[in-house]
């Protein structure tokens, strides 16, 4: 439990080819299954200061109470995947942790109020995120998402189908629905 961020729910991965990625996690690692969105435009979307035209894919799927994010930028312009493949490359090294908080506002004053910066920051149709970084370890990046009822049905989803997965059906195109 992190007493800036709350609970670390996620750790995301950056890839630059994300069938090859699933089909490792999936087969070697035995994670599953996954949900992938494909090519989505984040049109509220700022990286540094500077808005971001961005598209990307994002896997979900879980490994127990932790969810495993993986992401593929489409887009060329720069962001906090391209500024971390760049530094890393591509592979199964952690780009950011995760937490994902109903007190989202509070978060982001106690964060900046521990020196750390926003990075990368928007809204997707889930709710607000953002990625900061700190200039004592500008490796580390936490992700904070704001938990919204739609963003916690379609999460809890994800979860669930990872409790008793026996293997098949491993990649799926889309999120689940949020629930009311």
């Amino acid at each position: 439990m992190s007493r800036i961020f709350d609970e670390v729910r996620q750790i995301g991965y950056v890839t630059d080819d994300m069938e090859r990625t699933l089909r490792f996690l999936h087969k070697t690692a035995g994670i599953g299954p996954w949900f992938v969105a494909w090519d989505i435009p984040v049109p509220e979307c700022r990286y540094r200061g500077q808005p971001l035209d961005i598209r990307i894919d994002a896997a979900l799927a879980n490994s127990g109470g932790v969810q495993i994010e993986v992401i593929q930028q489409h887009s060329p312009d720069p962001s906090i995947y391209t500024e971390f493949a760049e530094k890393h490359g591509f592979g199964l090294v952690s780009q950011h942790l995760s937490s994902w908080s109903e007190r989202y506002d509070e978060v982001m004053r106690e964060a900046k109020a521990a020196g750390y910066q926003t990075a990368q920051e928007g809204r997707s149709v889930h709710g607000r995120f953002v990625y900061y970084s700190h200039p004592d370890e500008s490796d580390f990046v936490f992700e904070v998402s704001e938990l919204t009822p739609g963003r916690r049905s379609m999460f809890d989803q994800i979860r669930e189908a990872a409790v008793n997965w026996d293997g098949s059906d491993p990649i799926r195109d889309g999120w689940p629905e949020p629930k009311d």
